[in-house]
């Protein structure tokens, strides 16, 4: 007759401590708070080392990076790292020489001007499907309301963007940016499941990873990296870490291989070298590089 109280009162006391589900409302909301109260640093420098395999032969492209994260100014360098060490003409560019013939070769070639072009010698590298970068390190895809970056092509360009009073904040009533769903919690990792109320453009997370207990953000997928097609219309898979106080980006790459023509090709983002600074370091005296076209965060 005593036992089965006994074998009750057991149950009752594993009930108990059986922990509470977790509101994924209230952790989404906790994990905004700690990326808008980050400690960020003023400035950064950075690598982007852009890997893409599957197509003729695996490309490697790094790309130098300094960002002013106070003002969100990023400025890249329009050439790698690869094509600093070996020198050729920009990529991409299709040069066409145009070769001045004597008059009578000209007529002996039945032509009546003096000008013939020659065949392009800097043909686009078809493996070199996303060209020059400018990628924030402190991009959160919409984790935190979007902010606009900026892409300087130049130092003192990049320099007069920090004399720009900085937004400290913001007043008014919060709006709700997603649609908030726990999916599954494991070793203390929630996975949330994200949907765009608005703007889903810029509000990309559809997938997020939170230690429940610090409410770090440590992966997501997002929907688009970038500003151009196809990057922007895929989904990648994003990866976070923490330095000095701050959530920055590690690595990127799309779920699944993106389609370039004939080729589906895998691609991979890296954020390497990251140093944090407390001043700039660029100076207000550059020569100026020729507008690129960079792929960059909207």
């Amino acid at each position: 007759m005593t036992f089965r109280p006994l074998v009750a009162l057991a149950a009752l006391s594993f009930v108990h401590q059986t922990p509470a589900p977790i509101p994924a409302e209230a952790l989404f909301a906790h994990a905004v708070a700690v990326v808008a109260n980050d400690a960020f640093a003023p400035y950064a420098t950075y690598t982007v080392v852009v890997t893409v395999t599957g197509g003729a032969r695996p490309v490697v492209d790094s790309w130098t990076t300094t960002e002013d994260i106070t003002h969100g100014t990023v400025l890249a360098s329009s050439f790698s790292d690869e094509e600093r060490a070996e020198p050729t003409a920009p990529h991409g560019i299709n040069l066409v020489t145009r070769r001045r013939f004597p008059v009578a070769a000209v007529r002996s070639l039945d032509s009546m001007t003096p000008w013939v072009n020659s065949n392009p010698v800097n043909r686009e590298r078809p493996e070199d499907v996303v060209g020059p970068v400018a990628l924030a390190v402190d991009q959160n895809f919409g984790l935190t309301p979007p902010r606009a970056y900026r892409v300087a092509n130049d130092e003192r360009t990049a320099a007069a963007a920090a004399d720009e009073l900085a937004v400290i904040g913001r007043t008014g009533t919060t709006v709700t940016r997603y649609r908030v769903a726990l999916l599954d919690t494991e070793a203390g990792i929630a996975h949330l499941e994200l949907t765009p109320l608005r703007d889903p453009y810029h509000n990309r997370l559809r997938e997020l990873w939170v230690d429940t207990q610090t409410a770090h953000v440590l992966e997501a997928i997002v929907q688009g990296i970038g500003d151009r097609a196809p990057f922007d219309r895929v989904r990648w898979h994003v990866t976070f870490g923490r330095l000095q106080g701050a959530t920055y980006l590690t690595k990127a790459y799309p779920v699944e291989p993106i389609q370039f023509g004939r080729s589906a090709l895998q691609i991979s983002i890296a954020f390497e070298s990251v140093v944090l600074l407390s001043y700039s370091p660029m100076k207000t005296t550059f020569g100026i590089e020729a507008p690129v076209r960079y792929l960059r965060d909207p």
